[in-house]
């Protein structure tokens, strides 16, 4: 995996907190593993998270929702989410919060007099 200056370790897992040695953990791996490292979608873990992360079902899908989160809550489109992983681990509820209002070139029907009562 090439390092780039996003990237570089800061020796701290992001789970719990320890300082050390810290491993790149890719939170989609497999043949979703190029994506991860293109989208930054990795996370640094210590050992014994990173191991957890492997092996623990339930830690692993909780990792997969939380990165899909942050990437709605940074403007990323669900549309382009799903075309690029097929798959969704956040809820409609959450999907919808996220959501961008469409742009509108409309005058709204209502005004603000000048005491800032709308009329």
């Amino acid at each position: 995996m090439k390092k780039d200056k996003r990237r570089l370790k800061k020796h701290r897992c992001q789970i719990c907190g320890v300082y050390g040695a810290t491993q790149i953990h890719h939170i989609f791996g497999g043949a979703y593993r190029r994506i991860s490292e293109k989208h930054d979608l990795v996370i640094e873990l210590c050992p014994a998270c990173h191991r957890k992360a492997h092996e623990d079902a339930d830690f692993s899908w909780c990792l997969k929702h939380d990165c899909q989160l942050e990437w709605l809550e940074n403007g990323g489109e669900m549309d382009d989410w799903m075309a690029m992983m097929h798959r969704s681990w956040v809820s409609l509820g959450e999907i919808n919060r996220h959501k961008r209002a469409p742009a509108v070139d409309l005058v709204p029907p209502w005004s603000f007099d000048d005491e800032g009562v709308c009329g």
